[in-house]
């Protein structure tokens, strides 16, 4: 025979139970108010990584949290709680502000050599990422055109260290002649 539940009971003594630890009245019922904490420890993002990430990047080209979060089969409140707990976007009127400042390690071409660097947030990577691609072009059509816009660019690493991304064209041949890596092996986020 099933039990039957008293629901009101069991609503009083998570209320007091709630009022004992300090906690407020939405905090209890599950549905804290958007300045206070959840009672629940946030999901670990390990779980929903990939998926979440793949929304973050539809997110980044569409600016629409719905869309992103409904084309990995997410549902936006749990995008929107990912986003806000690890505070990679915020919204600025209109659109959604992007401020994913977590560590990326890279591949990057510098002071005559290839190294591995951590830089923080997805624009440093992606120009990190945008040298390699225009000293790519450069050794395919030997247009030396490609590299003159990173000229003295320079990319600071997680440490403050700054890199200053190589343009010279017989240190590219050299470094090319030496082998390559597949993009698995230049760029990975860092957890």
């Amino acid at each position: 025979m099933a039990r039957i539940r008293d629901y009101k009971e069991e609503y009083r003594r998570r209320l007091a139970k709630a009022a004992a630890t300090g906690l407020s009245r939405s905090q209890a019922r599950g549905h804290p108010k958007r300045d206070e904490a959840y009672i629940k420890p946030p999901v670990p993002a390990s779980e929903f990584d990939e998926r979440l990430n793949r929304a973050l990047r539809v997110l980044r080209a569409t600016h629409n949290q719905t869309l992103a979060a409904k084309s990995q089969s997410i549902s936006v409140k749990r995008f929107r709680r990912f986003l806000r707990e690890n505070q990679l976007a915020r919204w600025a009127g209109r659109r959604w502000e992007l401020n994913d400042m977590r560590p990326r390690e890279v591949l990057a071409i510098s002071d005559g050599q290839r190294r591995f660097i951590t830089v923080a947030g997805f624009e440093a990577a992606s120009e990190v990422m945008q040298h390699r691609a225009a000293v790519r072009t450069f050794l395919d059509t030997n247009n030396i055109s490609h590299l003159q816009p990173w000229e003295g660019w320079v990319v600071a690493d997680t440490s403050g260290q700054v890199h200053q991304l190589e343009t010279r064209p017989n240190v590219l041949y050299r470094l090319a002649a030496a082998g390559s890596e597949g993009f698995e092996n230049v760029y990975r986020l860092i957890q």
